[in-house]
């Protein structure tokens, strides 16, 4: 009897673990919508830098998961070596199930832009964008020594970077690497921005 007990309520039990998780990955909820405003670039700026300006959007992925989260990259204004960007991200899981993040975004002042004959990038750093350790302003200014919410730059900072191809100007690819050297790579495309700010 206890065998024929054990076969019925391990399936259902094994059952809805999987629905659980499963549901916990795909139902993310879609980034926010901060208010943006994209000027157009400088005629004279470069044809690569050029390129970078606009709405890009993507999901976020980790070479070891299927799983991922959606993410929209706004480059409100470049300039020859910098530019202001905002960063949205939907609702994610940490890796290791230490954060369950919800969306938010967040605007980065000053990110470093570098540019060859073949390709143009953009990098910049954040504090975790964890609900605690990101500002009520949600403004940074993408510099590797702001820490705050933290107890230094190894456990306190990520890095980004990201890069278009002069053959390929409609696809941004990107990295992300978390203060434990976790690495997240993204593809994103460039998306017409709406006519009103968003």
């Amino acid at each position: 009897m206890l065998k024929k007990v054990c076969w019925i309520v391990l399936p259902i039990f094994l059952m809805t673990v999987c629905l659980c998780f499963s549901s916990s990955h795909q139902d993310n909820t879609s980034p926010p919508h901060p208010e943006v405003t994209i000027e157009s670039p400088d005629p004279s700026l470069p044809t690569q830098v050029k390129s970078l300006s606009g709405k890009w959007v993507g999901q976020w992925k980790s070479g070891r998961s299927r799983w991922g989260w959606d993410a929209v990259f706004y480059i409100e204004k470049v300039e020859k070596d910098s530019a202001q960007v905002v960063f949205a991200w939907g609702e994610y899981n940490t890796s290791m199930g230490s954060c369950h993040c919800n969306p938010n975004w967040v605007r980065v002042q000053k990110a470093k832009i570098k540019y060859s004959d073949t390709s143009a990038s953009i990098e910049f750093y954040t504090p975790k964008l964890r609900p605690t350790w990101l500002k009520i302003s949600h403004i940074v200014t993408g510099s590797d020594d702001e820490i705050f919410g933290a107890h230094g730059a190894s456990s306190g900072r990520y890095a980004y970077q990201f890069y278009v191809d002069k053959d390929e100007p409609s696809v941004m690819k990107g990295e992300f690497i978390s203060a434990k050297s976790s690495r997240l790579s993204i593809k994103m495309k460039k998306v017409e921005q709406d006519k009103k700010s968003e």
